[in-house]
């Protein structure tokens, strides 16, 4: 494992997803105060998402043949401008530019995956599942640092710029600490790609050929589909937890900021300080297999939150409801990942991690309208659906474990 650039890359992803956490408790917010219901949030989510549904393989592939750092480098960038463009929606109240800022961030924000093909670069197969859990911790970190400091510009904001302009105060925050992760790359990350003939080749935006290579791997089928159930049960309480904790609770921006910041750090102790342990101790697979049940868990203690309970007991529920949720999340998603990488080879890295990454797009770009109608129906629908999705993913997870030791054993045999 090679520390500096690794290092490098994951104080990049911590300041670049500080800027990102500060936008997410707010889109609830920016969207309701200009009259969205629960079904056009889950579309303003969507659209996010489906833009990095299209845009994560191209990145991907495209960081292949040019190198992970000049595209790092062009999507943050992006990233400052539809953060700039999102603080200009707030403060003209026009909801269309404000699909427009989403829809830009998801473009040029897909760039996760070109991220973890780098970490995949400077680390060793053994270590790979560690790498993406410190990986994942440093995005958990800037997701307990970026809700509570939005939290705290849009208290700031709002005193004193009014309550009608106060809100852009984090848009134009996150801007700014997005120009700092550009620095970062800019000034601290060495290309981790090496050149190959591979990838030499020339660079195209649709490689249907490399897509059905990939689809012909019934190993990597096997983990997308985990990706897909997984992401999209949780994708159900991202496009409706704002909403809940704000009928249920009264909580404004400030509350919802740490209330994220609270999921922030439990994600951070589960993928930053035990999952290399647990790897160590339990493997990959079988660590698949039961986070989703974890997961599932948290979904039945949250469903129970907008149901007819004293606001004391919803609050019990809801702080630990959040606990198997962080755990379940924590030890699925770096495990998938970890898992797809070994079964990629090393110049179609970008492309496969892309691919994967577009599968959860794709879980996102369609579960938020979904959540969002599910909501407007019944307050518990998304989290009874969510559970049900997980226990299905998770039984899934405990079948593709099953199939690779009979496989492990008829080579052996």
């Amino acid at each position: 494992m090679k520390k500096a650039p690794l290092t490098a890359i994951l104080l990049i992803a911590f300041v670049d997803l500080v800027g990102f956490g500060l936008i997410i408790p707010l889109q609830a917010v920016y969207a309701e105060r200009l009259g969205a219901t629960g079904l056009v949030l889950g579309l303003l989510i969507g659209v996010y998402a489906l833009a990095q549904l299209v845009f994560n393989p191209i990145l991907g592939r495209w960081s292949d043949h040019v190198g992970r750092r000049r595209v790092l480098l062009i999507s943050v960038a992006g990233s400052v401008f539809s953060h700039l463009l999102l603080g200009v929606a707030d403060l003209s109240h026009s909801l269309p530019l404000l699909f427009v800022a989403r829809i830009l961030d998801g473009i040029t924000g897909a760039n996760i995956a070109t991220a973890q093909a780098y970490i995949a670069d400077v680390t060793t197969p053994e270590n790979r599942a560690k790498g993406m859990g410190m990986f994942g911790a440093a995005f958990g970190l800037g997701f307990v640092v970026g809700p509570a400091l939005g939290a705290g510009l849009a208290f700031v904001g709002s005193k004193v710029s009014g309550p009608d302009y106060g809100t852009a105060w984090p848009a134009f925050g996150a801007a700014i600490i997005s120009f700092v992760a550009f620095i970062l790359v800019w000034r601290l990350l060495p290309e981790s790609k090496v050149k190959s003939t591979d990838a030499t080749r020339r660079f195209q935006i649709l490689n249907l050929a490399q897509l059905r290579r990939i689809a012909r791997q019934p190993r990597l089928r096997e983990l997308l589909i985990v990706v897909f159930g997984a992401t999209f049960a949780f994708v159900l309480l991202e496009a409706t937890f704002v909403y809940l904790c704000s009928h249920k609770f009264g909580t404004k921006e400030t509350g919802t900021g740490l209330i994220f910041a609270y999921i922030g750090i439990m994600m951070v102790i589960v993928q930053g300080g035990m999952l290399g342990k647990l790897v160590k101790r339990h493997g990959e697979l079988n660590l698949l297999a039961v986070g989703p049940f974890f997961t599932a868990l948290g979904f039945l203690l949250l469903s129970v939150v907008p149901l007819q309970v004293p606001v004391e007991t919803a609050w019990v529920l809801l702080l630990l409801g959040c606990v198997p949720v962080a755990i379940g999340q924590g030890i699925t998603g770096p495990n998938a990942n970890a898992l797809i990488s070994r079964h990629t080879e090393a110049h179609e890295l970008g492309g496969t991690l892309g691919l994967a990454q577009s599968v959860g797009s794709l879980a996102r770009a369609i579960g938020p309208p979904i959540g969002g109608l599910l909501y407007d129906i019944r307050a518990s629908w998304p989290y009874w659906v969510g559970a049900l999705l997980l226990f299905s993913t998770g039984v899934w997870g405990l079948s593709i474990r099953a199939a690779q030791r009979r496989s492990l054993e008829t080579h052996e045999s």
